[in-house]
Formats: structure tokens, C-alpha cells, sequence
């Protein structure tokens, strides 16, 4: 695969997968047994690209500390690297919106903020890319021996019933398998005593209500896809990143009857990946809108009345 800084990030994460893919392994399963990585200074949480890479290679490498920074952060800090690092260094890809008027970067949300109160500014922006090495908090000394564990975010029975309510789709927990019907916009779960534990109970509920994001009055994703179907395949890939995103935040595992089901994907996800490997960075930039999409409608809102599903093709995703 070519290479450039530009891709450098990109192209990492891509080896991993598809190594870890033909080993069998799904790899974002690794993600569920790391906090969310977040910067050490700025303490803001890495997302998409960066957060599947972090999480990979923490659980790879055996980190504890799900801190990162940059060698200059480093030295801004007078922090010093408990035995040399060569090579411990990842490369994680930043985006901001470059002002060419006064040469200085934005975050999206003061581009957004600038933009809605002058709009004929837009012309001063453009999007700016670049890669930075960071370096896990594990290496460090001084960050290490200030190490606070992060705070174990719990999830509630209200975060998932809130969702439900204000998606007005149709949930029931019936039988032996978990799925969502997008042609009667139906989530299907076994009973909540059938499960392992109540954390791959929610896991569950998230993966399914992850694809009923799809449905035609939401995020309106193509969701209508024969089974075994390349198509369908890249569905899954969506609703199994999104929700891994969340099962990581609230430190949930999924049982071993999902990973079990979801082991079946794993060669068309790696033939997808392997043909097509910005079908990967499609499938995490859908899956940043899933998860914005569900953490918003976690936050209880008025019932609206649901729009009647007139779509004519009943699937079943796992």
C-alpha cells in the first residue's frame, strides 16, 4: 500500500486489521478491553481513526494507561521517557480548519461558529491534515507517577430507554437471536436472563439499536441488503464499530454467543478491506455519526410520533 504522511495513520491501522482479520480475530474486540484513549494535556478523547489505533495497539503492547502525548508535549512538561522509546511512537492523524487570512488553525466547532454568524468568510478556511507520534503515558516517567485511572463511566437503563423512545422504534426480547428488521423497524433481542452478564445485555441492545440508526427517518443508510451480501457485510462493519465505540466508553464485553455469530463476517470484511481499503474509513466515518446520533438521542426528550416504515423488503441484521 502506498505511503505518505498524509496516510501514514491510515495505512497503519489498515495492516493491523487485516492482519489481525486473517488471523481469525476480530480486531476491534480490543477496543473493549481499553479505557478510551484520551490526550494527557488537552484530556479530550481520541475518536475514529485514532481511537481503533490507540486501543489496538494499547491492547497489543499491554499498556495500563490509556494516556497519550507528543514528544513536544513531553518536553513542555520537562517529562522524560522511563527507558529509550524508539519505536514506541504512533502515529495518530489530527484535522482542524486552517484560516488563510490569519494563518491560524480552528477547531471544527469555532469554524462552525464562525461560519453561521459569517457566512461569506468560508472562503478564508480550508481543511488542514497532518500526522503526529504520540507516545503512551506507560513510557513516560512523570506522567506515570501522577497516573489517575480513569473514572468508569456506568451505563443506565434510562441511556438505552431513552433511545428506544425518542428512535420510536419497535424493541421486543423474544427467543434465541438478536436482530433488527428495518422493514417493520424492529429491534429483536433474546431476554435479558439469557445473557452472561448485564454488560453484554446493553452491548447487545446497542449493536441492534446501532443498526436501526440506518432506518429511512434517521441517519438513512442503505439498510436494505440480502444477507451474505457484500452489502450486508459492510452494514455489520458499521453497527459493530459504532457500538464498540460505546461498549468501550462503558467498559462493556459482548458474550461469546456474539462474537461467536460475528466470527462469520470475517472474510468478507476481509475481502472488502483488501479491495476497497477506504471501505474501512467509510465505515468509521458512518460509524462517528452513529454514535453522535445514539449519544444524542440517549438524553430524554418529547415522544414524537414515529413515521409508519413502508419499506417492502423484511432483512434481519444479526
Amino acid at each position: 500500500m502506498k505511503s505518505n504522511n498524509y496516510q501514514k495513520a491510515r495505512n497503519n491501522l489498515i495492516d493491523m486489521y487485516i492482519k489481525s482479520l486473517e488471523e481469525g480475530n476480530i480486531p476491534w474486540e480490543k477496543m473493549w478491553k481499553t479505557s478510551t484513549p484520551v490526550n494527557a494535556i488537552s484530556k479530550k478523547r481520541y475518536r475514529g481513526v485514532n481511537n481503533l489505533i490507540l486501543s489496538f495497539i494499547a491492547q497489543e503492547r499491554g499498556y495500563k494507561d490509556n494516556r497519550w502525548c507528543t514528544f513536544k508535549q513531553m518536553q513542555k512538561n520537562n517529562w522524560k521517557f522511563i527507558k529509550p522509546a524508539k519505536g514506541q511512537g504512533v502515529d495518530v492523524e489530527f484535522f482542524a480548519m486552517y484560516n488563510k487570512i490569519d494563518k491560524k488553525s480552528y477547531t471544527f466547532q469555532e469554524y462552525n461558529e464562525i461560519i453561521s454568524q459569517n457566512p461569506d468568510r468560508e472562503f478564508e478556511f480550508r481543511l488542514n491534515q497532518k500526522n503526529y507520534k504520540v507516545f503512551n503515558g506507560d513510557l513516560i516517567d512523570g506522567l506515570v507517577n501522577n497516573k489517575e485511572l480513569p473514572k468508569e463511566e456506568i451505563i443506565s437503563n434510562d441511556y438505552v430507554e431513552n433511545i428506544i423512545d425518542n428512535f420510536g422504534v419497535v424493541y421486543e426480547e423474544k427467543g434465541e437471536e438478536a436482530y433488527y428488521v428495518p422493514s417493520e423497524d424492529t429491534v429483536v433481542i433474546p431476554p435479558r436472563n439469557t445473557f452472561e452478564s448485564n454488560y453484554s445485555y446493553y452491548a447487545t441492545q446497542l449493536h441492534e439499536l446501532a443498526h436501526s440508526s440506518g432506518h429511512e427517518s434517521r441517519l438513512s443508510r442503505n439498510i436494505n441488503n440480502q444477507f451474505g451480501t457484500e452489502a450486508y457485510a459492510k452494514e455489520e462493519l458499521r453497527a459493530e464499530i459504532s457500538s464498540s465505540f460505546l461498549m468501550q466508553k462503558f467498559g462493556l464485553e459482548y458474550d461469546e454467543r456474539h462474537l461467536q455469530n460475528h466470527k462469520g463476517y470475517i472474510k468478507s470484511w476481509l475481502k472488502a478491506l483488501k479491495d476497497n481499503p477506504q471501505e474501512l474509513f467509510n465505515a468509521i466515518t458512518d460509524s462517528n455519526k452513529i454514535v453522535d446520533y445514539l449519544e444524542e438521542n440517549s438524553i430524554q426528550k418529547e415522544k414524537s410520533i414515529s413515521q409508519e416504515n413502508d419499506l417492502e423488503l423484511e432483512v434481519e441484521y444479526a
